[in-house]
């Protein structure tokens, strides 16, 4: 099964996969993995070798192997070639109670490459991230390569730094970084862990997603009080990122105050692999910026109260 697991794991790296689904199917087992192209299937394995691989990832990761209804968690440290993978293994048993297992693939930030559509994009990156306090937000589609600009830009510009991460689930190994992992099932939320990671006095946190108004706020409080808060959010467009900080209820007079930069990135594709194309706005830009969306929202409101 070792031989299995590994050849497993090179056809997935080989994709650049973030995840490796080993999934019942009816007549077996269907492995595929989740890459910044979408889903590629792996190979096809029967039930026996299926079922035995399972078996072989969740004792390695030291999981009960004699339960497989109930959901698991597990984590391994691989070696392939001459890299260490982090993989974050979680299992269930479907209605029928076949089992299945996802693994994560969490990369050492060293061995993260980023190719640039347009290299004017890390010297903006460069200049947002000399700020010593504020907000630098990335949005983009599920996929497009948020987190791992956000850790690449935060592993090259930010060296000397007390940097400190919270994460759900940490996706690149930071060694130098101080990094904290969402766990819901002992109440440590975002806004809880950031709220603690406070305590720790660090110079830059990296939040992996601000996902709602709670964590908003204590970010822009953060923000406010000397730390520099760079984050991934959910939105289609760079102005999309305000409206989605806005909906959480945050003032625009204090979105004024703590915003350095706004960008939103999308990935193509060319025969060498993903290329990042990334919109940032900063300084005068991001002034403009704010001031128009601001006078179009008064806009509208002066239309609707009319």
């Amino acid at each position: 099964m070792e031989n299995h697991f590994k050849n497993i794991l090179a056809m997935a790296a080989k994709h650049q996969a973030s995840d490796i689904y080993i999934l019942p199917n009816g007549v077996g087992y269907q492995v595929n993995c989740y890459t910044p192209k979408g889903i590629q299937a792996l190979c096809r394995l029967s039930d026996t070798v299926g079922a035995a691989l399972i078996r072989h990832v969740k004792f390695a990761s030291q999981m009960d192997i004699s339960e497989g209804r109930r959901p698991q968690l597990g984590r391994l440290t691989y070696q392939l070639n001459d890299e260490w993978m982090h993989l974050r293994i979680s299992s269930v048993g479907d209605f029928l109670n076949r089992e299945s297992v996802v693994i994560r693939l969490i990369h050492e930030v060293t061995t993260t490459k980023i190719r640039w559509q347009n290299q004017t994009n890390w010297a903006d990156l460069v200049t947002v991230m000399k700020e010593r306090q504020g907000l630098f937000l990335i949005a983009g589609a599920m996929g497009s390569g948020k987190t791992t600009t956000l850790h690449y830009m935060a592993h090259e510009l930010l060296k000397g730094k007390m940097v400190l991460t919270i994460e759900d689930p940490v996706e690149i190994v930071q060694q130098t970084f101080l990094q904290l992992q969402v766990n819901e099932q002992a109440n440590m939320d975002y806004a809880t862990l950031l709220k603690l990671a406070l305590r720790h006095h660090p110079e830059v946190i990296l939040i992996g997603e601000i996902r709602d108004a709670r964590t908003a706020k204590i970010a822009i409080e953060a923000s406010l009080s000397g730390h520099l808060i760079i984050s991934t959010i959910h939105a289609s467009s760079v102005v999309g990122i305000w409206h989605r900080l806005r909906s959480f209820g945050i003032p625009s007079v204090l979105l004024r105050q703590v915003l350095v930069g706004l960008a939103h990135q999308t990935l193509t594709f060319d025969q060498t692999g993903p290329l990042a194309q990334l919109e940032i706005v900063q300084k005068q830009e991001l002034a403009n910026l704010i001031g128009e969306v601001i006078d179009e929202t008064n806009a509208v409101g002066t239309k609707s109260t009319g």
